[in-house]
């Protein structure tokens, strides 16, 4: 799209402004690297047009294309690197003037436990192997995810993995997804067990420390605060 105006804000508009083409920028940025990853994060985008909006980053310079294991990767180049900073205070200023409690039709677990994992804290994950069920209470969709570690690297499987169980996390999708982007408190939730946790006292100890919030789970608690 493009706009005809000699101005800063109308070229980046034209390199931004396509539909899901900032949403991709973030998941980059956040760690989504391999076409799979990226469309698994981005409900209700079609193959065909993540396919395109990918070419469309790589040609304006954003992203490069690389081979990993025969896999094609997408990575930010320094200009996208360089945006870094406008995406983060766009989501800040978003979390200050619209935030809110999510709509019924954005509570999404598949997405929410891929955010959930893009964030988690692997200092404070356990040496070795750690299994976390989340189980999702009332939801219509996979009402249970397996967060896997293994030597501080996590995966989400909505499979069952079939390893034994450490830990137990049972919630509902808006309450986990208030407790992630940082509009409730993790101890709160506990304590009116809203979410409950089922495993050993290391384990149940161990989750509030490596559990995973939003990068603008901050500005949301200030926000709420005044």
């Amino acid at each position: 799209m493009r706009y005809g105006q000699y101005c800063p804000v109308a070229k980046a508009a034209e390199v931004l402004g396509e539909r899901w083409t900032l949403l991709i920028v973030r998941d980059v940025m956040e760690g989504a690297h391999r076409f799979n990853d990226l469309y698994a994060g981005l409900p209700g985008i079609s193959r065909t047009l993540l396919s395109g909006r990918l070419r469309q980053l790589v040609g304006d310079g954003l992203l490069e294309r690389r081979e990993a294991n025969g896999h094609p990767e997408y990575w930010l180049t320094p200009l996208g690197l360089d945006l870094q900073p406008a995406v983060f205070a766009l989501g800040e200023w978003a979390v200050r003037n619209y935030g809110g409690d999510p709509g019924r039709d954005e509570l999404n677990p598949e997405v929410l436990m891929l955010w959930i994992e893009r964030h988690v804290n692997r200092d404070a994950l356990p040496d070795g192997r750690l299994v976390a069920r989340f189980e999702f209470r009332g939801s219509r969709q996979h009402t249970r995810a397996w967060l896997v570690s293994q030597d501080h690297s996590p995966r989400v499987c909505h499979d069952d993995p079939r390893f034994e169980v450490d830990l137990v996390v049972a919630s509902d999708v808006r309450t986990l997804h208030l407790v992630f982007a940082g509009r409730l408190a993790m101890s709160a939730a506990l304590r009116e067990g809203s979410i409950a946790l089922e495993g050993t006292m290391q384990a149940r100890r161990s989750f509030t420390r490596w559990f995973g919030y939003s990068p603008f789970a901050t500005a949301a608690r200030e926000a709420l605060a005044g």
